[in-house]
């Protein structure tokens, strides 16, 4: 029982603070601006507002004066899983719910600040959310022994400069302040351990009998929860260059940024086997090896958030449109595992083998006044999963960007943007088995939108 108990320890854990979101591939977040986000993130090269400074610190320098964006994006994901055939450890159906629609609404907030100080300088820093998701499964649903709910949520403090060396050229850079915090709930088949100890002295027909009773019942489930956090650094890079009175083209890097996660795992054992099947005195010797087997312990976790690099380029066609586009590539292959470690346990693996990801992303705006300007864009982003490496934290494939906005100018210094996002995830498939042989198997059918405001303010 205490090799059967101490796995135990670790099922709660193999993919702790990750979590699926169905706007940017891997856990990216997505959108940082609303005004870029009307564009499906082409716009970069032609942005004027303060936002320009997360996605390249050198576009500050288009920005005049003293500026303030704020940003309000919320998300609201569609997430549908179906059942094919999901087991328990034994290799038995597990029965349950196809889990509900486990996306979860978020508003998620950004504040951007710009200062020009002469022709040549401009500082700024941006508060924004880089990386960050959350899903909820219904604790009765059959992938509950993988997964039943998870979230990530990260803040990024970002100072940055831009110098213009003249009218072409301008190079900027930042640092980042990044924190980090995760948690990771899941459902323990703790039915399952107590019928696979007790089959270990009685006949086959009382074992058979016993995991018929216990194996995978809600009754007799278990769980667990891993939260930490964490501070990190890292730093940004990027330059514009002015092709012509009409054309700018921007190249910006981000860097990884390293975080070693410090915090908890928590587990909750039922004490109801003395009365189950098991009978008084063997259900209650399970019982009491459950009880000091599963106890809560210190649990760390490295994570390393990946650097991305961005080519984008604007073209004024004349006074009312212009195009645009954005190609960003995303270093995810440096996500092949995650590695739990428990104080006083051997560490939790689940293999993930991500793959480096792209995204296309075009635009276009058309200014029919002289206050209002109308945004569209079409984006498509390879995720960083396949059917063979799908987690159920992280339900990600394939998408494809639908992206509409528009911007009033109320005055002269003073705008707001409107922006929405339709996003559809290819229908995918997961047929994965956690360290102690759970497997879940089914169907994803995912989509989100994203509504987006944004308010800007020139002093």
């Amino acid at each position: 029982m205490k090799t059967i108990c101490r796995s135990l320890q670790l099922i709660g854990v193999g993919s702790a603070l990750l979590a699926g979101q169905a706007l940017a591939s891997g856990y990216n977040f997505g959108t940082q601006s609303a005004s870029n986000q009307g564009f499906a993130n082409a716009g970069a090269a032609g942005l004027t507002d303060a936002s320009v400074l997360f996605y390249n610190p050198a576009g500050m320098s288009q920005v005049e004066g003293t500026q303030v964006s704020g940003v309000l994006n919320y998300i609201i994901p569609d997430g549908n899983f179906t059942n094919t055939n999901s087991t328990n450890a034994a290799g038995m159906a597990v029965t349950g719910s196809n889990g509900g629609s486990f996306g979860v609404a978020t508003p998620v907030p950004h504040m951007y600040l710009t200062h020009q100080i002469d022709d040549r300088w401009t500082v700024g820093v941006g508060m924004f959310v880089p990386f960050g998701s959350h899903t909820d499964y219904s604790k009765d649903w059959v992938g509950r022994y993988n997964t039943t709910e998870s979230s990530l949520m990260t803040f990024n403090l970002n100072p940055s400069v831009a110098y213009k060396f003249n009218d072409m050229v301008t190079i900027g850079a930042g640092v980042s302040v990044q924190y980090i915090e995760g948690k990771l709930a899941k459902q323990l088949d703790l039915g399952l351990s107590a019928a696979s100890t007790a089959c270990k002295s009685v006949p086959a027909a009382t074992c058979s009998a016993l995991m018929r009773a216990l194996a995978s019942k809600t009754q007799y489930d278990g769980s667990s929860e891993v939260t930490g956090d964490d501070i990190g650094y890292g730093f940004n890079l990027g330059a514009t260059f002015k092709l012509s009175d009409a054309t700018r083209v921007g190249v910006a890097y981000r860097s990884a940024i390293k975080h070693k996660l410090e915090g908890d795992a928590k587990f909750t054992v039922p004490q109801n086997f003395a009365s189950s099947a098991l009978g008084a005195a063997a259900g209650g010797q399970i019982q009491a090896g459950l009880n000091a087997q599963l106890k809560n312990k210190a649990a760390t976790l490295e994570v390393e958030t990946p650097e991305s690099f961005s080519l984008n380029a604007f073209h004024q066609i004349n006074e009312q449109w212009a195009v645009m586009a954005d190609y960003t590539w995303t270093r995810h292959s440096r996500f092949d595992e995650i590695r739990i470690k428990l104080d006083g346990a051997a560490d939790s693996v689940t293999p993930t083998n991500w793959n480096d990801t792209s995204r296309y992303s075009v635009g276009v705006s058309y200014k029919p006044t002289e206050k209002w300007t109308l945004r569209g864009g079409l984006a498509y982003d390879n995720a960083p999963e396949n059917d063979q490496n799908r987690i159920a934290s992280i339900p990600d494939s394939d998408r494809v960007w639908v992206a509409l906005g528009a911007n009033y100018a109320f005055t002269p210094t003073q705008s707001v943007d409107l922006t929405a996002i339709y996003v559809d995830l290819k229908n995918s498939t997961i047929a994965q088995k956690d360290q102690n042989g759970a497997t879940v198997r089914g169907n994803y059918d995912i989509s989100s939108v994203t509504l987006g405001v944004q308010y800007n303010h020139r002093f």
